[in-house]
């Protein structure tokens, strides 16, 4: 019996999905690859993802008739799967993952690649050079890159890509088997901004005016920076904020105060942006000049306006349940690392109390 690869086009007919095509006991049986080839590559790195994919495919088309028929049930690796670019099929298996922590994986994807071309001089890697100690050396990179618990959330689907690559025969063994995917107890402790410090910023120059509103407006909502890049007029009616959160898929209300609402400036067209910002790295780069001009001696990124917003909500309302709902969290265990936070924050202004002789 022959084993096929076959060719379906998708929807817009810009791509086409692989699949292999097969008989067993006269049936006619097709098995999806969850691979696919640009119809009509135009750039370098499409025609690359097309040559790497065919090859990829052509290896698993290969194995299914050998494992099948030539090899008696056999696992064999032929030699296309030992040669292909693993970055090839990270981005592969990226552009075909449709969990809702995707944005993570791309983000992981991103790190990889800037660790391979920064720290190992590559923009290529083979199965057979993805070691236990380059893997221990990434995980060290995303530890010394990022804060909190992000080099975790990170390394954890990196494994996740490994594990998929072991099941699809790419990689022979797991080089992250025992490296530990473990959150540092005080990630939670973000750096986070009071009111006075927010008062600071507010009266120091940025240098770029969006960047400067679009934080503080996150220090009052509690928005995520992805979800502040979205926003748009049409998402505000009456002074109520309503949109669907990105990274949860779940719809969240606030109820904007003056302060909200004269950060966003002037109301435009409903699909337009509520706030223009640059790239992530030109907003990081302002926001480590703009603290730095209001003397805040705090590693702030924009995340850490949405911290802010929790922390200062916490310590003034005290109410989980309003923390929890404004924030838009779908488990209080999310919501908890807020009150940890306070907690700590009160501690250490108790033990700054001055001493008294009596």
């Amino acid at each position: 019996m022959s084993v096929a690869l076959g060719k379906r086009p998708n929807r817009t007919g810009d791509k086409v999905n692989l699949f292999l095509d097969f008989y067993v006991n006269e049936v006619r049986q097709r098995e999806s690859l969850n691979l696919f080839l640009f119809t009509r590559p135009k750039t370098a790195s499409e025609k690359k993802h097309n040559e790497e994919i065919r090859n990829l495919a052509e290896a698993i088309r290969s194995k299914k008739s050998l494992t099948h028929y030539e090899a008696g049930g056999a696992e064999v690796t032929p030699a296309f799967k030992k040669n292909i670019n693993f970055i090839a099929y990270f981005q592969n298996y990226l552009d075909n993952y449709t969990k809702k922590d995707s944005r993570m994986i791309s983000a992981c994807l991103q790190s990889f690649k800037t660790f391979l071309k920064e720290e190992e001089n590559k923009t290529v890697i083979t199965p057979k050079e993805l070691t236990e100690q380059l893997c221990l050396d990434f995980r060290e990179y995303l530890d010394n890159k990022l804060n909190g618990e992000t080099p975790s959330d990170y390394f954890a689907r990196f494994k996740k890509v490994i594990k998929q690559a072991i099941r699809e025969k790419i990689l022979t063994s797991n080089p992250t088997n025992d490296i530990k995917t473990y959150k540092p107890k005080d990630s939670v402790l973000k750096d986070v901004l009071t009111f006075e410090e927010m008062q600071l910023l507010a009266q120091t120059n940025c240098g770029n005016e969006d960047v400067k509103r679009a934080f503080l407006f996150a220090c009052y909502t509690g928005l995520r920076y992805c979800d502040i890049v979205e926003l748009r007029w049409k998402h505000i009616k009456n002074s109520v904020l309503t949109i669907n959160q990105l990274k949860t898929e779940k719809p969240v209300s606030l109820k904007l105060n003056a302060i909200s609402e004269k950060l966003m400036g002037t109301v435009g067209e409903p699909e337009a942006q509520v706030f223009k910002l640059p790239t992530h790295n030109s907003i990081l780069k302002n926001l480590k000049n703009w603290t730095a001009r209001a003397g805040i001696d705090k590693h702030i990124t924009f995340h850490c306006a949405r911290h802010s917003f929790g922390t200062n909500l916490m310590m003034y309302d005290g109410n989980i349940n309003t923390v929890a709902s404004l924030l838009g969290h779908t488990s209080w265990k999310h919501t908890q690392k807020y009150v940890r936070a306070v907690e700590s924050m009160r501690e250490q202004a108790i033990s700054k109390l001055p001493e008294i002789n009596f």
